[in-house]
C-alpha cells in the first residue's frame, strides 16, 4: 500500500481542554470535504503521540499533522525520531494548532482555524527547521534523551508548566499561564545554575529562570526571545536573574510584547550547545511536558525537519 500524499494525523482529544473531542469529527469532515486524504487516530494517555507517530513513520506515511498543543507536537516529532533515527527527507510535519499554549507556529505567524489550515495543507509549501535534543536525568534517575521544538527551560517556567498540567486549562492559553505564574512567583526560590556554552563560556549563579529557546514565544504567547530563528543552528538562550518578586511583578507584562529583552535583569546568548547543572534537584520542561530534571545537555540539529507552513 502506498501513502503518498495521504496524511495521517495524531490527535490528542485532551488538548484545548477536552474542546478537541469535541471538535474533531467536524474539522475531519471538513479535511476529507476538501480533498485531503487522511487517517487519524486518538492518544489516550501521556505517551500515545509518540507511540502513533512512529508506527505512522515505520507503515510508510510521510505525511503527519499534530492536532493539539505543543505537547502533542513535542510527542510527535519523539515519535518521528524513534531510535535515534534521523527524519526521512521526504517526511513533514503540519501542526493544527488546538491546545492551551500552541507557542512554536507562532514563530510562523501561523493563521488560525480550518480553512487557514486547508489552504496550508493545499499550497505545499514547506521550511526545514532546527530540533534540539535534550539529555537529562530521568524521574527514577537513569539518563535520557528528548528532542524538542520549541523551547525548553528550568526555573520559574518550568514550575508553572509543572502547575498548568495537573489543574485545569478552561481559562485558556494566556490567563492560565499568566495566572500560574503569580501563583507560582510566591513561593517560588531562584535557582543556582551553572551553565556551560560551547564547551567553553560558564555563567553562574542564581537565575529566576533560564530559557533555551528554538521559537520565539512560550507559557501562551510571552514573547520569550523575539530574536530567535528556527533555522540558524543556534538557540537563543534567556537567563533571568535574580530579581526581587515585586520588580518581576512590576515587568511581567512587557514579557507578552518582547520588550523585557531591555531590562538590565535579563541576559541573552546564543550557542550550539548549552550544559546545566543546578546545585538541588531542579526539574525542567520541553514544549510544555516534564521529563525530568536537571543536569541537562541541549544540543542543536540543524534543519532536521520539514515543516508545512
Amino acid at each position: 500500500m502506498t501513502y503518498d500524499g495521504k496524511w495521517f494525523a495524531v490527535v490528542n482529544p485532551h488538548s484545548g481542554n477536552g474542546k478537541t473531542a469535541k471538535n474533531w469529527p467536524n474539522l475531519n469532515k471538513l479535511l476529507i470535504q476538501n480533498d485531503i486524504e487522511i487517517e487519524y487516530e486518538y492518544t489516550s494517555s501521556q505517551g500515545d503521540g509518540i507511540l502513533l507517530a512512529k508506527q505512522a513513520r515505520d507503515i510508510g506515511y510521510k505525511n503527519i499533522i499534530a492536532v493539539g498543543g505543543d505537547g502533542t507536537v513535542n510527542e510527535v516529532l519523539n515519535g518521528l525520531l524513534a531510535d535515534d533515527k534521523d527524519i526521512d527527507k521526504d517526511m513533514e510535519l503540519a501542526i493544527l494548532e488546538h491546545g492551551t499554549g500552541s507557542d512554536f507556529v507562532r514563530s510562523f505567524k501561523q493563521k488560525k482555524g480550518i480553512h487557514n489550515f486547508i489552504k496550508l495543507l493545499k499550497r505545499n509549501k514547506t521550511v526545514k527547521v532546527d530540533i534540539g535534543k535534550i539529555d537529562f536525568q530521568s524521574m527514577n534517575g537513569d539518563r535520557a534523551s528528548r528532542y524538542f521544538l520549541n523551547a525548553a527551560n528550568l526555573g520559574i517556567g518550568a514550575d508553572v508548566v509543572n502547575r498548568a498540567n495537573k489543574n485545569s486549562k478552561a481559562l485558556g492559553s494566556k490567563l492560565t499561564y499568566f495566572t500560574g505564574t503569580i501563583a507560582t512567583l510566591l513561593s517560588f526560590k531562584n535557582v543556582e545554575v551553572s551553565c556551560t556554552l560551547d564547551n567553553e563560556e560558564i555563567i553562574e549563579g542564581k537565575y529566576l529562570g533560564v530559557i533555551v529557546c528554538n521559537g520565539q514565544y512560550m507559557g501562551g504567547g510571552m514573547h520569550i526571545a523575539p530574536q530567535a530563528q528556527t533555522d540558524d543552528g543556534l538557540f537563543e538562550i534567556v537567563f533571568i536573574k535574580d530579581l526581587t518578586k515585586a520588580r518581576f511583578l512590576r515587568h511581567f507584562p512587557t514579557i507578552y510584547l518582547g520588550k523585557h529583552i531591555n531590562l538590565p535583569e535579563i541576559a541573552i546568548y546564543r550557542s550550539k550547545k548549552l550544559t546545566v547543572t543546578t546545585k538541588e534537584q531542579t526539574i525542567f520542561e520541553a514544549d510544555g511536558e516534564i521529563p525530568g530534571m536537571a543536569p541537562i545537555v541541549c544540543q542543536v540539529i540543524p534543519k532536521a525537519l520539514s515543516l508545512r507552513i
